[in-house]
């Protein structure tokens, strides 16, 4: 398995939940992580980014989103 790989593998268990970069540096190498999540994007994946301030720490957070539902109650379940 590719850190790639690894990457996609450790987001698609926590799809929709935002993951902190410097948890991604522990799966996908502490220098290449961002080159893992931008391999992942393209390959198809649609990784958002987002930055949020926490006191004086900037905090680089991802997360897969998944564009169509995987099953019928998937689609209910965003409409409830």
């Amino acid at each position: 398995m590719t850190r790639t790989d690894r990457v996609i593998a450790y987001l698609s268990e926590r799809e929709n939940r935002w993951i902190d970069g410097l948890d991604l540096a522990t799966v996908g190498g502490s220098y290449a992580w961002r080159s893992r999540v931008s391999d992942a994007r393209q390959r198809g994946y649609r990784i958002e980014n987002r930055l949020r301030k926490e006191g004086s720490r900037t905090i680089s957070e991802y997360r897969l989103v998944r564009s169509t539902p995987r099953t019928l109650s998937d689609l209910w379940s965003r409409d409830a």
